[in-house]
This record gives structure tokens, C-alpha cells and sequence, in this order.
């Protein structure tokens, strides 16, 4: 079986992308599947549809909904990733799928353009919850980021480390919690050249290559080698959705400030019933740091109650994106 993946996220150079298109590939070959091509994350297709119809032939489209489709009035890539069910039917002729999925603050037309999709599987009970009140049939499976087991050992050396934010009016706080704390700092994005185009945004091309050049060319693009990263600390702070499903992964405390939707208080709350680990930035400033670092016994035993589901989960998820396409052409 052929597949294209629309939204691969890889390009961006963040760990967690990294690691949502690298477990993807992995449960899609466990299937027997393969990514034939991808779209990237940021170019819109709508505007370049000779390249798409020029594109060796598949049986299949993934979207991979990462992060991305959320205020769809304000932001033209989330009306973009779900236009993209009505074009694989229509040109492409294959059916399509929708997962990973976080939809928060869109507008009603875009759920309605939901239910062009074969089927749509959301990374949350809150997206799911949305769907359902609007009568669009979906699935909950957790982060793609759960899909294969962790195999990094935990071993911690050091207090504490911090980790940035998508929030850039976070940043500041964070960066100041480490100075304050002496904890070291450090980007979830790897600073590359190719990370932006300098005629577009030449500022920022010019710091990411200057970063580049300085640290971050000695830095693995292999998302494992950012969770060793992380489980040289007993206690992380961030901003970041998939730092904290890391710290998950491999049962690493953490404190986390909210993202840019409430994703990360949607998956503490399907882990452990609670959000107390999603701090304010006022509490940030006065952070107890050896209160927040380790588990109790009974947030172990719902970490590892919740990781087993999600693996689960995401493995039958390919499963029944595979048999649900070859069910169509033995139609």
C-alpha cells in the first residue's frame, strides 16, 4: 500500500515533528505501508497544484493534523489541511484520512468540511468531545508521539533544565527561571539555515544560522537523542506540548505553562485526572523546584496506564487506516 502524507512537520526541525513523522513511518511499515511522498508543513497546496498532480500515484492520504488546526479564521492552515479531503476525493480519487488532530476556536464551516474525510482520529477528549456535539464521527488516540515505546533509560544527574515555549510572550520567563535557577536552557527546535527562507524572513534566517554555527551544528537531528537529553534532568520545565509527552514517555517530572491551545492540560487531565503540573507564569517565579521533582505512586501507575493505551491505540489506528483503504479497492 502507497501513502502520501500531507503536514509533514520534519522540516520545522522540532523533536517532537521529528518524532510524530518518524513513529508514523514506523506503524506504517509494521502494516506493510509505505510513505511514498509528503507535502511539507507551511507551503500551501492550493497554490501549487501542478506539483501535487504531478506526484507518483498512491493509494492513500494521510493528513497529519499536528498542532495545526486550531483558529482557523485567523490561520490559513487549518482551512488548508482539511480542504485537502474534498481534493483527494475529487483528483485524486483515493480515500483520505485525517489524525493527530487538535481542533480548538474554528469556525463551524471548517467542522463541516470535517466530514469529507474517511475518517478523522483526534489526539484529544476535548477535540473529540467537539466533533461529537456536532455530530461528526471521529476517534480519540492520543499523540502520535506515543506510538512507539521509549527505549532511553532514565538516569538523572542534574535538577533541573528548561525548555522554551511556541509562546514567544513565555519565552522571557522561562529563560529568566533558568538564570535565576542556574538551570540550563534549550530550544525544542534545532537551529538549522534551512528552518526559514531568508527571502522571506531574513532575520530570522540570519539568527537560526548564526545559532547553527555556534551550538546547535553539534546537535542529533534524531528525536531519541533529545529525550536522553531531557532524562539527564529530574525535573523539566517548559512551554512545549511534546516536550511534556516525552517527560511522559519516559517518566520524567516536569512542570509545563500552556501552550498555544489548551493541549497540554488536555492531555495532563486524560493522564491523570488533574492539571496541577500546568503552572502560571506567577507561579513559575516562585517554583519550588525538589516539591515538582518526582512522581507520586499514583501518577506512575497513570502514566503507565495511559502509555500503554495510547501505543495501542495509535498501532490499531494504522491498522485501520491500511484495512479501510484496501477494503475500497476490493470494492
Amino acid at each position: 500500500m502507497r501513502v502520501a502524507i500531507i503536514n509533514d512537520t520534519r522540516p520545522t526541525n522540532h523533536y517532537g515533528c521529528l518524532m510524530v513523522m518518524k513513529n508514523l513511518d514506523i506503524l506504517l511499515q509494521q502494516e506493510g505501508a509505505e510513505i511514498v511522498w509528503t507535502w511539507p508543513v507551511g507551503v500551501d497546496w492550493r497554490k501549487n497544484l501542478a506539483k501535487i498532480q504531478a506526484m507518483p500515484k498512491v493509494d492513500a492520504v494521510i493528513v497529519n493534523g499536528e498542532g495545526t488546526i486550531h483558529h482557523g479564521p485567523k490561520r490559513w492552515q487549518a482551512q488548508a489541511l482539511v480542504e485537502f479531503a474534498n481534493y483527494a476525493h475529487q483528483t485524486l480519487n483515493v480515500p483520505v484520512f485525517l489524525i493527530n488532530a487538535t481542533l480548538f476556536a474554528n469556525n463551524d464551516s471548517l467542522y463541516k468540511t470535517l466530514t469529507q474525510f474517511d475518517q478523522v482520529f483526534v489526539r484529544d477528549r476535548s477535540s473529540f468531545e467537539t466533533l461529537e456535539q456536532r455530530q461528526i464521527a471521529c476517534t480519540f488516540v492520543p499523540d502520535m508521539t506515543f506510538g512507539v515505546s521509549s527505549d532511553i533509560e532514565y538516569h538523572p544527574q542534574k535538577p533541573v533544565c528548561v525548555i522554551d515555549s511556541v509562546m514567544q510572550t513565555d519565552v522571557p520567563f522561562l529563560k529568566k527561571f533558568s538564570q535565576c535557577s542556574q538551570a540550563d536552557y534549550r530550544s525544542m527546535i534545532v537551529a538549522r539555515p534551512s528552518n526559514y527562507c531568508f527571502w522571506k524572513r531574513p532575520r530570522r534566517f540570519i539568527m537560526a544560522s548564526c545559532k547553527w554555527a555556534y551550538s546547535d551544528r553539534h546537535f542529533s537531528l534524531d528525536p531519541s537523542s533529545f529525550e536522553e537529553y531531557l532524562a539527564r534532568y529530574k525535573l523539566v520545565v517548559t512551554g512545549r506540548y511534546h516536550t511534556v509527552t516525552m517527560c511522559l514517555k519516559n517518566h520524567i517530572s516536569f512542570v509545563a505553562l500552556e501552550s498555544n491551545t489548551p493541549k497540554i492540560s488536555f492531555l495532563l487531565q486524560e493522564v491523570f485526572g488533574h492539571t496541577r503540573r500546568v503552572v502560571d507564569v506567577k507561579t513559575l517565579q516562585n517554583l519550588n523546584i525538589e516539591e515538582w521533582q518526582r512522581y507520586s505512586d499514583e501518577e506512575h501507575v497513570a502514566i503507565d496506564a495511559f502509555l500503554m493505551k495510547a501505543k495501542d491505540a495509535n498501532k490499531h489506528m494504522i491498522k485501520t487506516i491500511v484495512l479501510n483503504t484496501l477494503s475500497v479497492f476490493k470494492k
